[in-house]
C-alpha cells in the first residue's frame, strides 16, 4: 500500500482492503485440552458463534454460501457521521465473498454478519474502518475477520493523521479485547510494510504460509502476526458464481477466525487469551502430527532399501492438532 490513507483489503497499496489483488496479494487461488475434548458435530461446524466479517459485501446466491447463516449491513456516512444500517445481499468486488466462503467451508454453522465498509475501489476511509470496528464491538460478536488493514511503508516515518488513526484503532482494539470480542486481522503481504491492526497483539495477527492442508497453523511469534495459516493459492469462491485461487494474508485470515469459531462453539466461556492458546496448541499438534508422518517415511525408505518389507507408517489422527472437530 503506498500512502497511508484508505483502508482497503489486504495488499492494496493504500492501506485497505480491497475488492480486487494488490501488493503482494494475487488471485489464481486445563482449558484448551477441554475445549477439543468437549467438541462435537455441532461445534466443530461452529454453530451458534456469531461472526461479523468487514470487507466487500458477500454474494449470498455464490453456491458456496448455500445454507450459509448471512445478515448483511453495511457502513453508510450521514453528513460527518458513520452509520451501519441493514442491505440487501451483494459484493462490490469479489473479495469478501471469497473470505466468507474459506469461513463457511470450515465452520459451516457460524452464523456471518457481513458488514460492508469497502466501495467499489476496494477501499474505506480509515474513519470508516474504525466505525466498523466499532459496531462489532457494540454488537459483541464472538469473533470479527479484518482481512483489510492500514498499510504504511517501514522507512516512511509516521504523519500525525496515521498517529491519530493508530491511536484510534489501538483504542478500539482495546475495548474489543476488554468485551471478549476475538478480532483475527490479516497482517502485511509485503516485507516493506507494517500492517493495522494486524500488529496488535491485543488480537490475532495472521500471516500466510503455503499450507496444502486447509486446516493447518504454525505459530510464529513476530512484530507482524503470531500465526500463519494457509494463504497461498487458496481455493475459494469468485464473482460470477465459480471459483478461482486466491493468495494473501487476506485468506489466511478466515482460516484462522474458522478455527476460533469452532473454539468458541466449544467453550464460549474461552477468554480471549485462552482463545490464543488453544490456537497455538492446535499449531503444535499439527506440527507434531507432520514431524511423525516424516518420520514413518523414512523408517519405510531405510526398510526398503535393507531389501525388509516396510513398517507401517505411524497412525495418524486427523483430529490431533486441529481445532474441535
Amino acid at each position: 500500500m503506498t500512502a497511508p490513507a484508505p483502508a482497503g483489503p489486504r495488499g492494496g497499496a493504500d492501506g485497505g482492503a480491497g475488492g480486487s489483488p494488490g501488493a503482494g496479494e494475487r488471485a489464481g487461488a486445563s482449558e484448551r485440552a477441554g475445549a477439543s475434548e468437549r467438541a462435537g458435530a455441532g461445534e466443530r461446524a461452529g454453530a451458534g458463534v456469531r461472526v461479523a466479517l468487514i470487507d466487500s459485501g458477500v454474494d449470498a446466491a455464490h453456491p458456496a454460501l448455500r445454507g450459509a447463516a448471512l445478515r448483511h449491513v453495511a457502513l453508510v456516512r450521514r453528513g460527518g457521521e458513520h452509520e451501519v444500517l441493514p442491505v440487501e445481499p451483494g459484493d462490490v468486488g469479489g473479495h469478501g465473498t471469497a473470505c466468507a466462503g474459506i469461513l463457511h467451508r470450515m465452520a459451516p454453522g457460524a452464523e456471518i454478519t457481513s458488514v460492508r465498509a469497502l466501495g467499489e475501489d476496494g477501499r474505506c476511509s480509515r474513519d470508516g474502518l474504525i466505525a466498523a470496528l466499532r459496531f462489532c464491538v457494540r454488537e459483541r460478536f464472538s469473533v470479527v475477520n479484518l482481512s483489510l488493514g492500514i498499510d504504511i511503508p517501514r522507512s516512511a516515518p509516521l504523519r500525525p493523521g496515521d498517529h491519530r488513526s493508530i491511536v484510534e484503532l489501538y483504542e478500539v482494539a482495546d475495548a474489543a479485547y476488554t468485551a471478549e470480542v476475538v478480532l483475527v486481522a490479516a497482517g502485511p503481504n509485503v516485507a516493506s510494510f507494517r500492517t493495522y491492526p494486524g500488529r496488535f497483539k491485543s488480537l490475532i495477527g495472521v500471516g500466510r504460509a503455503p499450507f496444502r492442508d486447509p486446516e493447518a497453523l504454525r505459530s510464529e511469534l513476530t512484530l507482524d502476526h503470531e500465526i500463519l495459516a494457509p494463504g497461498d493459492d487458496v481455493l475459494a469462491p469468485a464473482p460470477g458464481g465459480g471459483e478461482r485461487r486466491w493468495t494473501g494474508t487476506s485468506f489466511a485470515a478466515p482460516h484462522v477466525t474458522a478455527h476460533v469459531a469452532r473454539l468458541r462453539a466449544a467453550r464460549p466461556e474461552l477468554s480471549i487469551e485462552a482463545v490464543k492458546a488453544a490456537l497455538h496448541e492446535i499449531a503444535r499438534g499439527a506440527e507434531r502430527s507432520a514431524e511423525e508422518r516424516a518420520g514413518g517415511a523414512e523408517r519405510s525408505a531405510e526398510a526398503a532399501a535393507a531389501g525388509a518389507r516396510p513398517a507401517p507408517a505411524a497412525a495418524e489422527h486427523p483430529e490431533e492438532g486441529r481445532a474441535p472437530a
